[in-house]
């Protein structure tokens, strides 16, 4: 059996691609909406993984380095490109924030098992 590790920390979004079909027939919108929302995904990585950070990375350059490519499928996709830039930078700040609770919550549980056990022990 083989482990998989996954490597990518993005934010989930529930079916973001199935949603984008009930918007429009056109499939070349919605190719440019699928683009636009797996950038916005890349984007939002937190892991440390080199290949997850090398996404990342290109993600962010592409929607916040003013890229001619970015804006041409924003608007060919029917979105305003600067409502993507706000979008992705709230999107990013949430991500980053849920998870900075996770791991506040993952380490508060451990510090409590830490202290029952030691309680434990010195009785």
């Amino acid at each position: 059996m083989v482990n998989k590790v996954n490597i990518y920390n993005v934010i989930k979004f529930q079916s973001p691609f199935e949603r984008l079909k009930s918007y429009t027939n056109s499939p070349d919108v919605i190719l440019r909406k699928a683009i636009i929302t797996q950038a916005i995904i890349d984007a939002t990585n937190i892991s440390k993984f080199r290949t997850a950070k090398k996404l990342e990375q290109e993600a962010k350059l592409w929607i916040f380095g003013g890229s001619e490519s970015f804006k041409e499928t924003c608007l060919e996709g029917g979105i305003e490109p600067s409502f993507v830039v706000r979008v992705t930078k709230a999107i990013i700040k949430l991500h980053k924030n849920k998870s900075r609770l996770r791991k506040s919550s993952q380490q508060n549980s451990v510090d409590s098992k830490n202290k029952k056990t030691l309680f434990r022990t010195k009785l």
